[in-house]
């Protein structure tokens, strides 16, 4: 078997940077409210890209399927 069709472990590649920040406890509280009220209770990351996809389109930063 060629290790050239072995898929790595995380997430599928895509045109993104990886961002690291700190946030007070009471932000990461929030996010994981925001997940824990979500059907599909995404991860942490995922939360945190939903809620920053939602705040670009509502405020005009980000059009709808970008």
């Amino acid at each position: 078997m060629s290790t050239k069709n072995i898929r790595g472990r995380g997430r599928p590649p895509v045109d993104s940077d990886l961002l690291r920040f700190r946030a007070e406890r009471d932000m990461i509280n929030g996010i994981d409210a925001f997940a824990a009220s979500e059907v599909d209770t995404p991860s942490r990351s995922e939360a945190i890209r939903r809620i920053i996809r939602d705040w670009l389109l509502s405020h005009g930063y980000l059009k709808e399927g970008e």
